[in-house]
């Protein structure tokens, strides 16, 4: 073993110290949409642990005779979805599905409610009602934390593109039970990977992670985070929950996550993201509302995948709202790509640094050295606090 949280001083000046999570590690909540702040719990958000209870609804349209029965549509979703969560939570989030065995007829066709990405407000809110009204007479919302609307998906008029956890001004209460927010999942058959696991997450008040493009641009949605993290690409090789997004969600346990601070040099094991157990995200503050994280990567579990294993360094943003990058992946080889069969973003397939490789913050304040991997364990981090700068890109050492 490499001796985990052990720390030297090799500067003079104050230690610099890595210790359990403390508060000079707790960005702070913001106003923003699915704020990346954890120095508290976000108001009218289930909980991502213990027993969760979802419900899955199965919709019809007057047009179209659905050509699958709704257990073949939930078998698209459920228990893939579920055991992704049982796999990133070590256990400690249980998804359990109930579903309406039969298509509850919608009044008026898909195409009359204008269905796509960006939903005019008008038709979302009347496909919304009319789903609702549907569903009251025949379902027990009652105990329910979360909840599918899932459309036939071969139905004319069904975007898939449209699939979206729907916010509501003001909560609707059926059968006791008042709902804030409702998945409308317009998917194909069979759908996209993960798709349901990443609309999950913003059920729980996870962001968006990828680049939305302004309108007439060809940019690539995935230049933030890459595969990375199922809340940039439903189709990343590694969507993995990154520890930041773990310790929101209380999957990890205070002496789980490091906190630096002070300058000198610190010494860590940390323990590959996808498996139980150790040190799971060490955290450098570098402003007021950002933040250095530090993790490891490795080809398991829900990574099996991955284009390439390492420790893993991404920035984090409080202040930034979903799908304005509160997250961004820092490139440990800048100028490399991998994966480019594969992966939804060759440049940042292969970000994490491998054994001797380094990152340096912009001027020097921060700088991480690989020292050593355990085969299929630990990774060895060095941490080099020199100064206390601002936030930035920085360059690999």
């Amino acid at each position: 073993m490499f001796g985990a949280l052990v720390a030297w001083t090799l500067a003079t000046g104050p230690s610099a110290h890595a210790a359990p999570a403390s508060a000079a590690c707790l960005l702070p909540r913001t106003p923003v949409h699915h704020s990346e702040g954890v120095d508290s719990a976000p108001g009218g958000y289930a909980k991502a642990v213990g027993d969760v209870r979802a419900l899955m609804v199965f919709l019809s349209f007057p047009d179209a005779a659905p050509a699958l029965t709704p257990r073949e549509v939930a078998a698209d979703h459920y228990p893939a979805t579920g055991d992704f969560y049982a796999q990133a939570s070590y256990g400690k989030f249980r998804l359990h599905l109930h579903t309406v065995d039969r298509w509850l007829p919608m009044p008026r066709s898909a195409t009359a409610y204008a269905i796509s990405r960006d939903w005019p407000a008008a038709d979302r809110t009347a496909y919304l009602r009319d789903a609702l009204t549907v569903a009251d007479p025949a379902v027990d919302f009652s105990g329910y934390d979360v909840v599918y609307l899932v459309a036939d998906p071969d139905a004319p008029g069904v975007d898939s593109d449209a699939t979206k956890v729907v916010n509501l001004a003001a909560p609707v209460t059926l059968d006791g039970n008042p709902l804030a927010r409702l998945v409308t999942v317009f998917e194909r058959h069979p759908p996209d990977r993960n798709v349901l696991a990443h609309e999950t997450g913003h059920v729980f008040d996870l962001p968006d992670l990828y680049y939305r493009p302004p309108v007439g641009s060809n940019a690539d949605w995935d230049t933030h985070v890459g595969d990375w993290d199922l809340m940039g690409s439903q189709f990343g090789l590694a969507p993995e929950p990154f520890a930041w997004h773990k310790w929101r969600l209380g999957w990890l346990a205070p002496d789980q996550v490091g906190c630096i601070t002070g300058t000198g040099t610190t010494y860590h094991d940390i323990s590959p993201d996808e498996t139980p157990g150790g040190t799971k995200l060490l955290v450098v503050r570098t402003g007021p509302d950002s933040a250095l994280a530090i993790e490891a990567r490795s080809a398991t579990g829900n990574d099996a995948g991955t284009c390439r294993e390492g420790v893993l360094l991404y920035r984090v943003r409080s202040d930034r709202e979903s799908g304005d990058g509160p997250i961004d992946v820092l490139d440990g080889h800048p100028g490399h790509s991998a994966c480019a069969a594969t992966s939804v973003y060759p440049p940042l397939a292969d970000a994490p640094l491998g054994v001797g490789e380094s990152y340096a913050l912009p001027g020097g304040t921060t700088r991480v050295t690989v020292t050593g991997h355990e085969p299929g364990g630990d990774w060895a981090v060095k941490v080099t606090e020199s100064l206390q700068g601002g936030d930035g890109a920085g360059r690999p050492g």
